[in-house]
């Protein structure tokens, strides 16, 4: 008996293996499926609508559209006003500002029906042409890795680098708009982003006008002409933002697993989870955040999650470690120490 159960452990360990190869060439080149899907966006945004309305799918959620003069691009923003929005006059509400809104806005909104406190969550949905790689991004890019990885070649080039323009979009045009619309707490803002997302938060953080006192950076993307994002020093401010870092479980292949088992991945896989480093780089951006000493940091690793789940748990988990709640401070000594590597 003894015999069998490395047997059956390792034929389990084969299964997830091969499951874990598929679900990395799907996260991967979702870089290229995003250009081709942005191909339709033109048109979709030509056709939005250009004045508020109430979105029929979720109770409280408003969309909007701005175009930004700093970016030149249309944007439709999801605006998720909490419950009691309606029934109170004087109260004002934390904002919660969400990259990537037209994928998961719905479940934050959903999700923050479980927070002590109510907020006001505002998605911008990133889908125009280029929107991503060119919006959430703070340099071109340069490193042949950070080419590879996003599909750039010399007869396919896709804009990158723009940050500092959807930096100001964000800032000067989206946030004036939403705070002298709605009742909200100006001194609480939330800026929430998820991969490149993740890493637009973090040029964020660097940006000495960033107006936001919370950041919850899901599985950024720190692949990105790497080490360039760890080269920044933060700004010194008369106040210290608030962090909460997150990464699935399974978003990297483990470093410690037995040669005939890494022959189960196929090579273009192996070559882009060491190029992505997701959950070392968790540890890494930790570290680096930590060491400016003007930052609380929190970090968390997500069990059993990857890549494309791995953003509604961050979420979860991490906006009750963030705000204040009957569970923030049992989160905050989980999550206060250096992430451990699951392997």
């Amino acid at each position: 008996m003894t015999r069998k159960f490395p047997t059956i452990n390792r034929k389990f360990i084969q299964f997830i293996l091969v499951t874990f190869s598929a679900v990395i060439i799907l996260v991967f080149s979702s870089c290229e499926v995003e250009e081709n899907r942005n191909s339709l966006t033109n048109s979709e945004t030509n056709n939005s609508p250009k004045e508020e309305l109430f979105s029929n799918s979720i109770a409280n959620l408003k969309l909007i559209e701005i175009e930004s003069k700093y970016t030149n691009q249309k944007y439709i923003v999801g605006i998720g006003l909490p419950s009691s929005y309606f029934l109170t006059e004087d109260k004002t509400y934390p904002v919660i500002y969400q990259m990537d809104g037209e994928g998961s806005l719905h479940t934050s909104i959903e999700t923050s029906r479980g927070l002590e406190g109510e907020v006001i969550i505002v998605g911008v949905f990133n889908y125009a042409e280029n929107s991503r790689s060119l919006d959430f991004t703070p340099s071109k890019a340069t490193h042949p890795d950070t080419k590879l990885q996003m599909g750039i070649t010399e007869s396919e080039c896709i804009p990158t680098g723009g940050s500092d323009e959807f930096f100001q979009f964000i800032v000067s045009e989206l946030m004036p708009k939403i705070n002298s619309t709605y009742k909200t707490d100006k001194k609480t803002n939330v800026l929430f982003g998820h991969s490149l997302g993740g890493l637009f938060c973090i040029s964020a953080l660097q940006n000495e006008k960033s107006p936001f006192s919370h950041y919850l950076i899901s599985s950024p993307s720190i692949w990105w002409n790497y080490p360039e994002i760890f080269k920044v020093p933060l700004p010194k401010r008369d106040f210290k933002p608030v962090v909460y870092l997150s990464v699935g479980e399974l978003e990297q292949i483990p470093t410690n697993l037995p040669a005939d088992l890494m022959e189960l991945f196929p090579k273009e896989v192996i070559k882009s989870d060491r190029t992505t480093r997701m959950v070392e780089g968790i540890v890494e951006t930790y570290d680096y955040l930590k060491k400016q000493g003007n930052v609380e940091v929190y970090a968390h690793i997500e069990e059993g999650e990857v890549h494309m789940s791995s953003n509604v748990p961050s979420f979860s988990r991490g906006i009750r470690t963030l705000l204040p709640g009957y569970n923030r401070d049992v989160l905050r000594r989980r999550s206060s120490h250096r992430p451990v590597l699951p392997w």
